[in-house]
């Protein structure tokens, strides 16, 4: 995926709150940015570099969006409303190992009644899946760490693809982590209790979990490995 858009770095004076945070220009201009994730602004520590997207919308209030930030071991893509799009580039381009059996790859929304699924896939054969695509920013002792949290419309999707799996369809939590310094991904406990047991339930119900890795650099980003979950 090509990230065109233009980007001002910046360092990182202040965390404001959860998804806030200030940070200092290259002009020394001090400016408000908004982070799209809370694990995202965990990451925006004083004295962290960041590159900041100016926001379009006119009447906005909080003008810059944090698009990278640059920790000590690497840079991190930190916009997760591209997920879709990563998985979508990675799957037509048959970079998803554990997927390349499927054609199509249709994108599910409202309309669909998806309650948060994001694409149906289908094989040749008839058979179909539903997956459901999320970015993970945590890292722990080298290994991108899930579960941070679950919201409401997740605990939702879950029912959702439950459902669908005793339908005799195949699902699948797909997980991007937009970050060249991890190799593993790990299944952790102390991040959010409640959201490690609930994805417990589901993979014991039969909810597949799939992790891949990112090449990233500031002008591109592309689903590049398939990474282990270790339990």
């Amino acid at each position: 995926m090509e990230y065109k858009h233009k980007l001002l770095p910046a360092t990182v004076i202040s965390v404001c709150n959860n998804l806030i945070v200030d940070a200092k220009l290259e002009d020394s201009q001090v400016v408000s940015a908004f982070c799209a994730a809370v694990e995202v602004a965990d990451l925006c520590r004083e004295g962290i570099r960041v590159w900041l997207k100016r926001s379009s919308i006119p009447k906005r209030l909080v003008k810059y969006n944090v698009a990278f930030v640059e920790t000590p071991a690497g840079i991190v893509f930190a916009n997760p409303k591209y997920s879709r799009q990563l998985f979508q580039e990675a799957f037509e381009q048959k970079s998803i190992v554990d997927l390349i059996d499927y054609d199509e790859c249709i994108s599910l929304g409202e309309d669909d009644n998806s309650k948060g699924i994001d694409f149906e896939l289908k094989a040749k054969n008839g058979r179909s899946s539903f997956v459901f695509v999320t970015s993970i920013y945590d890292k722990i002792d080298g290994c991108a760490a899930f579960p941070h949290a679950i919201n409401f419309f997740e605990m939702k999707m879950f029912d959702e693809m439950m459902r669908r799996k005793r339908m005799g369809a195949d699902v699948y939590v797909f997980m991007i982590v937009p970050r060249n310094d991890c190799v593993q991904a790990k299944f952790v406990w102390h991040l959010d209790a409640l959201a490690a047991a609930s994805i417990f339930e589901a993979a014991k119900n039969g909810v597949k979990f799939l992790c891949y890795g990112c090449k990233v650099e500031k002008n591109q980003i592309e689903i590049d490995r398939k990474m282990e979950i270790l339990y």
